[in-house]
């Protein structure tokens, strides 16, 4: 049965006329009773009564007309899903990525989406979680992978959460504390209120997490110097000129001689996920979400 005789017998039962649903239907009226006349025959019903003043159904009428609106809208669904998948296979995505991802193992989740969507082309920008908010409200990226802010996220954004990571204490292997590594004896804050910090920049989301920790603590870290990279403020820890604290996969990925890892009693854990706009209509940054959240489960 075409659904172009079905669109036709629709359109005559909504306008109750045969040349107005001529009309809409951009189509001849002698065609399109035609058409529908020659439906009639082939099923051996009437479909409507003709009169001087248009057409009105008939019982078997109103029910094709109830069958035939059910068909075709569910015939346009499936033409909109298509056309979304078809659009998650093509296409780019410009991403927002901070320094340290390693706690949802990022590399291999891009690696295997690009796999499965060969097609699909990315942009990477890397900065810290408040530049990536920025970019984000400014449309300047389609997604970004973050650390959520102690305030959470501007209104207009959505975060699904991807995975944990705990902050540990480094410190030079002189130190004073470095001989409790050996011990596995965690450090409390309160213990560092005389320290020299290296802090992270204020525009990234560790630097106010080790700052409320430090504060919780009851004090206000003396802090030497701020960097935003994690080499960097290690090779300064090595160096002596302070300690740092630092997540857990930083010290996984970046193992350097003459530094001495701590753990922490107080929690510092910082919660990694992916934001996006909430009136994004891209089925790209929508796949691109759910496959970062069903990624998360397995890692």
């Amino acid at each position: 049965m075409d659904l172009t005789v079905m669109k036709y017998i629709v359109s005559v039962a909504d306008c109750g006329n045969f040349s107005q649903a001529a009309e809409v239907c951009h189509v001849g009226q002698p065609a399109l009773s035609q058409l529908i006349a020659r439906l009639e025959k082939k099923m051996g019903v009437r479909l409507f009564y003709r009169n001087p003043r248009g057409a009105v159904p008939t019982e078997a009428g109103a029910e094709f007309v109830r069958r035939a609106r059910e068909i075709l809208r569910s015939t346009e669904e499936l033409s909109e899903q298509m056309s979304a998948f078809a659009g998650m296979h093509k296409g780019s995505l410009t991403l927002g990525l901070i320094t340290s991802l390693q706690c949802i193992e990022f590399g291999s989740m891009l690696s295997a989406f690009v796999h499965t969507y060969p097609d699909i082309s990315f942009s990477i920008r890397q900065f810290g979680t408040y530049q990536l908010i920025d970019l984000l409200t400014e449309r300047k990226i389609d997604l970004a992978f973050l650390n959520l802010p102690l305030q959470g996220l501007p209104p207009q954004l959505s975060f699904e959460h991807l995975g944990n990571d705990r902050y540990a204490l480094a410190v030079p292997y002189d130190h004073p504390l470095a001989a409790r590594a050996d011990q596995a004896a965690a450090v409390s804050m309160r213990e560092l209120k005389d320290e020299r910090f290296i802090f992270h920049q204020p525009w990234q989301v560790a630097s106010e997490l080790v700052l409320e920790a430090c504060r919780n603590a009851g004090f206000e870290p003396n802090i030497v110097c701020r960097s935003g990279e994690p080499t960097t403020s290690m090779y300064m820890v090595q160096g002596g000129m302070g300690i740092a604290l630092f997540p857990e996969e930083e010290f996984h990925s970046r193992q350097m001689d003459g530094i001495r890892r701590l753990r922490i009693k107080d929690d510092i854990i910082k919660d990694v996920g992916v934001a996006w706009r909430k009136d994004s209509e891209s089925p790209l940054v929508t796949e691109a979400v759910r496959f970062a959240k069903e990624w998360s489960r397995l890692v």
